[in-house]
């Protein structure tokens, strides 16, 4: 872990919630309550449980978010890329770490002290709109994961980890594909299943044309078939009802 310390002011990811939201003056007082560190693939950036120190904001890089299952093995909440917060959610109330965050490749990350930050917020309504909204939208995750993993097939569930990893990604049809950073068993970890399950899915969905990929290189992904296979619980539970 390398500790960098580089000007918000002229920060390239535009769609951090500092940057939407702050005023340049406010910006600018940043510098004296900001650490950003360098962490290399495989390094925790805090633990699930640890106090919450301040806010942390991926600057470059993946980051997975991981809750300790049953018998030691993680499950996988979601993977995160440049501009997402970490650690937001205790800022009201005080509690501990939910998940433990750990870099997927080598990755910048951004440190808010705690109290700086909530004066921060209390004094843009505009940030706290967008707190909001951002709980909104990891309660509306966690549900589907949620509903996901009692319901859903393995086949859906790897169908879901390939989307999920297009989007952080930023997978374009027109590309050369895009070359993710986490092996069959973390796969396995975001869908819940094993690495064999992994690999055996992955394998149909090359016959079926569905994928084209090599080692960790996707070099294609029919979006729409895989969103047709996800899609497909939703469909049998209307029927049904």
């Amino acid at each position: 872990m390398i500790n960098l310390n580089p000007n918000c002011l002229t920060c390239n990811v535009r769609d951090c919630l500092l940057m939407k939201h702050c005023e340049r003056e406010h910006l600018a007082t940043v510098q004296a309550f900001k650490h950003q560190f360098q962490f290399r693939k495989g390094d925790t950036i805090f633990r699930e449980g640890d106090p919450v120190r301040g806010v942390h904001f991926i600057q470059a890089g993946v980051v997975k978010q991981e809750l300790n299952g049953t018998k030691g093995r993680p499950f996988i909440l979601k993977l995160a890329n440049h501009g997402q917060p970490m650690g937001h959610r205790s800022i009201l109330n005080g509690e501990p770490q939910p998940f433990s965050a750990t870099a997927v490749e080598d990755s910048r990350v951004c440190f808010i002290e705690l109290e700086f930050f909530r004066n921060l917020v209390r004094k843009s309504e505009g940030m706290r709109n967008e707190l909001d909204r951002t709980y909104l939208r990891e309660i509306n995750l966690a549900e589907s994961r949620l509903l996901g993993v009692a319901h859903q097939s393995v086949r859906e569930k790897i169908a879901f980890v390939l989307l999920h990893l297009a989007e952080i990604y930023n997978y374009q049809e027109s590309g050369s594909g895009i070359k993710v950073q986490i092996d069959r068993q973390e796969m396995a970890d975001m869908a819940g299943t094993t690495k064999e399950q992994v690999s055996k899915v992955l394998a149909q969905f090359t016959r079926e044309k569905v994928i084209r990929f090599r080692a960790k290189h996707f070099k294609n992904l029919d979006i729409g078939k895989l969103r047709k296979i996800v899609d497909k619980m939703e469909v049998g539970e209307a029927i049904c009802a």
